[in-house]
């Protein structure tokens, strides 16, 4: 089932959406749902993990160098490659989305991590 929303959106999220779509060969609608569904509907419940604050050093640099297992990095890639060639099948759709998803939250957590260990004097600030 399907309900219509109309949503305002800034005019530069917008660009950015539809250069997405085109990207990935989708219509704009079925991305803006699955960018939606990726935030707000995540297809695993999430990880309760410790507070950065809480870890210790060795925790916090090993975090710091965290990577998806590189099963999932392959599977990522071959589903990225699949989803712009546009033969991504709607079970291949679902678990790209658990995978992204898994990658945003390493990704979050990772952040974390470096923002911490240049807290604690740890690593030097990340040149911009």
């Amino acid at each position: 089932m399907h309900t219509q929303v109309t949503v305002t959106l800034p005019s530069e999220l917008y660009e950015h959406a539809k250069r997405w779509a085109t990207l990935t060969r989708r219509d704009l609608s079925e991305t803006l749902a699955d960018a939606l569904a990726l935030v707000l509907n995540p297809m695993s419940p999430p990880v309760l993990e410790k507070p950065i604050a809480t870890l210790s050093e060795r925790q916090i640099l090993a975090l710091c160098q965290a990577q998806l297992k590189p099963s999932q990095g392959r599977r990522l890639t071959e589903l990225l490659s699949k989803q712009r060639e546009g033969t991504l099948s709607e079970k291949g759709r679902r678990e790209l989305l658990a995978l992204m998803q898994t990658y945003n939250q390493l990704w979050i957590r990772q952040s974390e991590a470096l923002a911490e260990a240049v807290r604690r004097g740890l690593r030097q600030p990340l040149e911009s």
